[in-house]
């Protein structure tokens, strides 16, 4: 008897998947509570009766063939207070465009909302549910809400400010006109910006709190790609020439080998920069960018750029928000003020604009990172490679879905040290410790390379030279000679943990693991290096 992989998943072959005709395509409705089963019952016995579920979601197109215009619509979800690998998959729409009908697309589930809102039981907990946040870009946003695009007049959805037509583009330069509110929403006090209803305004869902501007394509795919088109072939007062084109490329190509392994995607040349990926405009922004471009960009042009670099590493940061949110707000603020005198006015966009938004997105919804497209859109590409073959590619993702589920792997963090060696150094007091090359964490990978060695510890940046275990974990480790500021202008890049170092030690001091304070990339800038803790993780 031959056995095919449908009988080892446990495919079922007499079950009919349900997949209704629906708003001009296919879908197919899986349920919140259903598709967060299984993270309700890894995590059921931290959970305590009364206790509200944030549930954030997602929305947006994704295109399935090259060949075709077929495209799925996904509504994925994550349970926001719950620690989670991976978003779960509440309905699946396919067609050849988005939803004709917003109404037949979001009936199923801002029904399940209402209801869940209201309370319900689970293995005898009883819980609620709160629609927290739709994290989606522009286009989706505006399609959810049944609001102007970000290319009309009222198409800001943060303020009341109506647009300017400048040079064939929509644009806005205010930067304190007044903002819009969910109450205002709800009664569609700006005639100009709603195209009509939308049924999410009959959950508890903030139509504007609740739609926090997702950084993923606002800033990374929105502002920085457009300032780097805008240094490649803009204005001649800030377009770079072709030799610093060439030398900004090569420091991008030599510093590939000093990349942790916290990032998926290493600098690419410039001449690639038209198939960046949103990973690696935030890689530029956050970590290579202020520290390649500081003697490559006019003065004016790199403090204009710093102001962005500061005020979105401050939102993206935990431990920064209490204490400089609005500092961070300030800055992006000036960013904006400053963007028309340098660019021109007709650079103004929907996205630059917004950046004065930002910080307020971050009071209520805490870090970029924790209301970014990055998870959704990581999962979405997964749900892609379920489909096999062209025919009914929704039934197709539903099997497999399905078979998933089934199966129920579980992925296990490894929390301990590995690869183990003999080559030292070893202190005194550990002569008979075992010795490792990498130690895991849940956050980041320790390792005795040059590119993952780099920590802080007790504020000072330091090497490791060794991975030891006795009872518990140990690093050996030396310090920088020399650590300063890399830049005072907006404020002093210490304040955020970033420094110029050199002169590393050849002398060792030992400490716990546990004083590790965040792992660093180390940068380097001439004969110097330049430390940036990592934080698009957090």
């Amino acid at each position: 008897m031959e056995t095919d992989a449908r009988t080892l998943l446990r495919t079922s072959r007499s079950e009919s998947v349900v997949v209704q005709e629906k708003a001009g395509g296919t879908y197919h409705y899986f349920g919140i509570l259903k598709s967060m089963q299984t993270t309700l019952e890894a995590y059921k016995c931290s959970l305590a009766n009364g206790v509200c579920l944030e549930l954030q979601a997602n929305v947006d197109g994704l295109p399935i063939f090259k060949s075709s215009s077929t495209q799925f619509w996904p509504i994925l979800g994550v349970i926001k207070n719950l620690p989670q690998h991976e978003p779960f998959v509440i309905g699946l729409f396919c067609g050849t465009s988005k939803p004709a009908c917003l109404l037949e697309y979001l009936e199923d589930f801002v029904a399940e909302v209402v209801e869940l809102e209201k309370g319900f039981s689970f293995q005898g907990i009883t819980m609620r549910l709160q629609l927290c946040s739709m994290v989606c870009d522009a286009p989706a946003r505006a399609f959810l809400k049944n609001v102007k695009g970000h290319t009309g007049y009222s198409g800001c959805e943060k303020c009341m400010q109506e647009g300017e037509y400048v040079n064939n583009r929509v644009v806005f330069p205010q930067t304190d006109a007044r903002l819009r509110t969910d109450k205002d929403f709800k009664e569609m006090a700006d005639e100009g910006h709603h195209l009509g209803y939308s049924p999410l305004v009959d959950t508890s869902l903030g139509m504007v709190s609740g739609f926090p501007l997702d950084y993923m394509h606002l800033v990374c795919l929105g502002v920085m790609r457009r300032l780097l088109y805008l240094w490649l072939k803009g204005p001649l007062a800030s377009r770079l020439s072709g030799s610093q084109v060439n030398i900004l490329s090569e420091m991008l190509l030599k510093i590939r080998k000093n990349v942790p392994v916290e990032f998926a995607r290493r600098p690419r040349s410039l001449n690639e920069v038209g198939r960046w990926k949103a990973a690696e405009f935030r890689q530029f922004l956050l970590y290579t960018g202020p520290v390649l471009l500081k003697d490559v960009l006019h003065t004016a042009v790199y403090q204009h750029f710093l102001l962005m670099f500061v005020g979105v590493f401050i939102l993206s940061n935990k431990a920064l928000l209490e204490e400089y949110t609005d500092y961070a707000n300030d800055a992006l603020v000036l960013f904006v003020q400053h963007f028309g005198k340098l660019y021109g006015d007709m650079y103004l966009s929907y996205n630059v604009h917004n950046l004065v938004h930002l910080a307020q997105d971050v009071k209520v919804h805490g870090n970029l990172d924790s209301f970014s497209a990055f998870k959704f859109e990581n999962f979405m590409q997964k749900l892609k490679r379920l489909v096999r073959k062209p025919e009914s590619p929704c039934c197709q993702v539903v099997k497999r879905l399905a078979e998933r589920e089934s199966v129920q792997m579980h992925r296990v963090e490894s929390l301990s040290v590995r690869r183990e060696h003999t080559s030292g150094p070893l202190p005194l007091l550990f002569q008979c410790a075992q010795q490792y090359t990498q130690y895991n964490t849940e956050l980041f990978t320790l390792k005795l390379d040059e590119a993952n060695s780099h920590v802080y510890i007790q504020g000072k940046v330091a090497k490791i030279r060794n991975i030891i275990e006795k009872e518990e974990v140990y690093l050996v480790y030396s310090t920088f000679s020399h650590q300063e500021s890399f830049f005072e202008y907006p404020t002093s890049s210490s304040t955020f943990g970033i420094h110029l170092v050199d002169g590393l030690l050849d002398m060792t001091q030992h400490c716990s693991i546990g004083l590790v304070e965040r792992k660093v990339f180390l940068i380097p800038h001439g004969r110097q290096f330049v430390a940036v803790p990592l934080i698009h993780m957090n």
